[in-house]
């Protein structure tokens, strides 16, 4: 007699919800890891303990303990006049503070919202054909997650706008799927700093035709990502000046620009770099980056070299190319390397199709490579600060217990 499976992810998400987030990894197309998936991130959120006052989770908490309530139409009259920066945080707080000064339930509804687009963005990134089972693809996929994990609902406002940037990019670079238009133009209302990048994404996909070759690497193309890349490196910070785009912004985000703009905050931020702790990131940092820029040279004389005809690589490669030069450029702004984070998960999206159609074991002990380039990112970025971040029940209690600890919760100040 045919055996018959009995699925026990849900029974094991009311149980250990931790363990069939991590299982739901097994079968994620299906609809019931979606569930689990998406509802994982909901109770991340919920978890968020507020006790670190310098992380960016307790400044929006204590922000909405101090929230004057106001409806959604009231913020959003307060966003065109030049009030507010993002439309976002603020709808969201009014939406949540309309029932209740908990904000342990602002967080997961930030937590659902990104778990939504962050599922999308993981089975996009596995919609390959010939997709197998392997430890080089289970490190590709660690990678591109932990890029922008689950910990990152802590930052909800930027890297929420940076899970839908990346779901519109390949949607209509990739699929072109011009709904997605719509993604794309709402990044800068979850934050106003996508304003800088949303031009060059929308002229890239409008001539991509034209600027993205289907037969070999662009040369033009390449000569810029080598360029960028080493200007990224040796240009001062905030040389650009933003003072003719800021002009044509709204009053709250131009003001905003100039700030970011300014030489007092290049000032600040060169102090903060001073620290041990932002030493070894930015060397990790520096390393990954290097380490991504020799694989771009194998990959383009891998293309270069093939016999077979492989359109579709080639064109999202020289996009790829042009992505990072952009984000190159954006690091030389305080805070402008966050939007490396999209471009670096657009090679990863390439580079596992890449690997799939030249699969061979010097590509796999490249990919191998991965695990010492990103070892301090996975283990801080993510395991690191989803402990100190969160409520330790999170990592082994069960949903009744996590959600009844932060029943009646009040912000406490420190």
């Amino acid at each position: 007699m045919k055996k018959t499976k009995i699925d026990l992810r849900i029974p094991l998400f009311f149980i250990w919800p931790f363990g069939a987030f991590l299982v739901s990894f097994n079968t994620i197309a299906s609809r019931k890891s979606q569930i689990i998936y998406i509802f994982f991130n909901t109770l991340f959120g919920y978890s968020f303990a507020f006790t670190d006052v310098s992380a960016d989770s307790y400044r929006v908490a204590f922000g909405f303990n101090e929230f004057y309530y106001r409806n959604l139409s009231t913020i959003f009259n307060e966003y065109l006049n030049g009030y507010h920066t993002d439309l976002y945080r603020y709808s969201a707080i009014s939406l949540v503070k309309n029932f209740t000064n908990n904000p342990k339930l602002l967080f997961a509804f930030l937590g659902f919202v990104f778990g939504v687009f962050s599922y999308k963005s993981v089975k996009l990134f596995l919609k390959v054909k010939g997709i197998e089972k392997s430890f080089s693809i289970f490190i590709l996929c660690l990678v591109f997650i932990s890029l922008n994990s689950v910990v990152s609902i802590n930052g909800a406002r930027f890297y929420t706008a940076a899970i839908i940037c990346l779901c519109s990019v390949i949607n209509l670079m990739v699929y072109n799927n011009r709904l997605w238009l719509l993604g794309l133009l709402s990044t800068f209302l979850f934050h106003f700093s996508f304003l800088m990048i949303i031009p060059f994404l929308l002229i890239f996909y409008l001539f991509r035709k034209r600027l993205f070759k289907t037969e070999q690497t662009s040369s033009w193309i390449f000569t810029i990502f080598i360029i960028t890349f080493f200007s990224s490196f040796i240009l001062e910070s905030n040389i650009i000046n933003l003072g003719g785009i800021s002009s044509m912004l709204l009053p709250s985000i131009a003001s905003k620009v100039d700030m970011y703009n300014s030489s007092e905050m290049t000032e600040l931020y060169s102090e903060r770099t001073k620290s041990f702790f932002h030493t070894v990131t930015a060397t990790f940092n520096y390393f990954s980056r290097f380490y991504i820029f020799f694989l771009i040279f194998k990959i383009k004389k891998m293309l270069k070299d093939c016999s077979v005809e492989t359109p579709e690589l080639n064109s999202l490669f020289n996009f790829v190319l042009l992505f990072f030069s952009i984000t190159f450029m954006l690091t030389l702004f305080p805070s402008g390397g966050r939007f490396m984070t999209i471009s670096t998960q657009m090679f990863f999206f390439f580079l596992i199709r890449f690997y799939v159609h030249f699969k061979s074991n010097t590509l796999q002990k490249y990919i191998l490579g991965f695990v010492p380039v990103y070892s301090f990112f996975i283990l801080f970025n993510v395991v690191y600060l989803g402990f100190i971040l969160t409520s330790s029940k999170i990592w082994y209690g069960n949903i009744f217990w996590i959600i009844y600890e932060g029943m009646g919760y009040k912000f406490i100040y420190f």
